[in-house]
């Protein structure tokens, strides 16, 4: 029958304890002193870091500061009233003279009529197709409207491409 070092010890399962130690340590613990410190007797004790302030590095009188670049202003000139199309413009409001950014809203026009009949001649009215037109504002023609004085400057219509100012 074989034996194991395992069967040998009450807690089976755990590895054998670690050999002891060499004879020639002394058993007794003595203080330490410097004699049995582990750092060597020339070593020497620092205290610690004092509070030092440091100063940044010298810059170099040899390097080249770059300048600012000068601010680009872009002045853009109004835009007349006979050239508006769908999108705000800057322009000069023929009401109160000032030059303002346009307001746009879209009304339903020619073109929103023409191609809402077009689709009820058609027969496409069982599913309301012929209302469609008014929901679409490339249909519709573009109002400008002064943002200061709240007066309507031009209209914009689809039918025909033209811009027709609107009167006092």
């Amino acid at each position: 029958m074989s034996t194991n070092k395992r069967d040998n010890f009450s807690n089976p399962g755990l590895d054998p304890p670690p050999p002891p130690y060499s004879s020639s340590e002394s058993s007794q613990s003595a203080p330490p002193n410097e004699s049995t410190s582990l750092r060597s007797p020339n070593t020497k004790l620092y205290s610690a870091t004092p509070n030092l302030i440091y100063s940044p590095p010298p810059l170099e009188q040899n390097v080249p500061i770059p300048k600012p670049l000068p601010c680009i202003f872009v002045e853009q000139s109004p835009v007349l009233l006979q050239d508006l199309r769908t999108e705000p413009c800057i322009t000069s409001c023929p009401h109160c003279n000032q030059i303002v950014l346009s307001s746009t809203k879209y009304k339903s026009g020619s073109a929103t009529y023409l191609t809402s009949l077009t689709l009820l001649v058609l027969g496409l009215t069982s599913w309301g197709c012929c209302l469609i037109p008014f929901c679409v504002n490339n249909l519709k023609d573009c109002i400008h409207s002064c943002p200061k004085c709240g007066k309507i400057m031009a209209k914009y219509s689809r039918i025909d491409g033209k811009v027709y100012k609107e009167r006092e």
